[in-house]
């Protein structure tokens, strides 16, 4: 409770200053440039620090989910999950400095794999978020009438009663929420889409289904702890085993099923 009490207050404040959500994932990448310039030390000093500032990124972005002004477009969503991948590849260059400063051999080969486990990763849970395209038959023009729709006759879709009257309910622009889905399942933390009431059961099953399918603020923990207890190798060797896991999980069980 004392947790959420800190949060609200802190995105309060923000709100006074008027900083705009995008204003405090900006901060967030700086705080994960620092963190990474810690990792680059290869000593216990510097994996601590580190981790220190790895959970202060994850506070950055609690503060930002609870910021109630400010725009939430497909714009700013982009820029969130931009700035978001972008922080996690500089912490990525600092481990693997740090290893090859450490004298580790084959240093940056780990860093590229689990960089090539995390694109795999992403491609297809992103993949399995986009919505299926949508096809309108053109009407039937017989011979003799105008075509109805312009010089090709072709029809444009329009959105159905329902989703037009959601969007302008929840007061967001179209695209949004494809937006936040796509950047959810990419593993970026929350990019301030609204969601109800769930039951608690399906609460729980979803928070284990979203650590199995290894997000941003997972594999930040896991990069603390791995980097605390051991080094940039053993970090590197998790998050491959992590990526795994999740494109593993997403074939046999796919989030969006799960959420339905």
């Amino acid at each position: 409770m004392a947790e959420g009490i800190v949060v609200r207050a802190t995105a309060r404040m923000f709100e006074r200053r008027y900083v705009t959500r995008s204003g405090v994932t900006r901060v967030g990448v700086v705080v994960a440039a620092i963190a990474a310039v810690w990792f680059s030390r290869a000593d216990p000093t510097g994996a601590i620090i580190g981790s220190l500032f790895l959970g202060l990124v994850l506070f950055c972005d609690t503060v930002r989910s609870r910021m109630r002004s400010h725009r939430r477009d497909v714009l700013t969503l982009w820029t969130v999950s931009m700035a978001a991948q972008f922080r996690e590849y500089v912490v990525y260059v600092g481990l693997a400095f740090g290893a090859a400063a450490a004298g580790h051999a084959g240093a940056w080969g780990w860093a590229a794999g689990a960089l090539i486990a995390l694109a795999l990763r992403d491609a297809l849970l992103v993949a399995r978020a986009a919505p299926p395209a949508r096809w309108t038959q053109p009407p039937l023009v017989l011979p003799g009438q105008r075509r109805p729709e312009g010089l090709q006759g072709a029809s444009v879709p329009r959105p159905r009663d329902g989703e037009r009257s959601e969007g302008a309910a929840s007061g967001r622009p179209a695209g949004a929420d494809h937006a936040a889905e796509v950047a959810r399942a990419a593993g970026i933390p929350d990019t301030g889409e609204a969601g109800g009431a769930v039951p608690a059961s399906f609460s729980l099953t979803l928070s284990a289904r979203r650590i199995m399918a290894f997000e941003q603020p997972t594999r930040f923990v896991v990069i603390a702890v791995a980097a605390t207890v051991g080094d940039a190798r053993l970090a590197f060797v998790s998050l491959i085993v992590g990526c795994v896991i999740a494109i593993t999980g997403e074939l046999v069980a796919p989030t969006s099923e799960v959420r339905r």
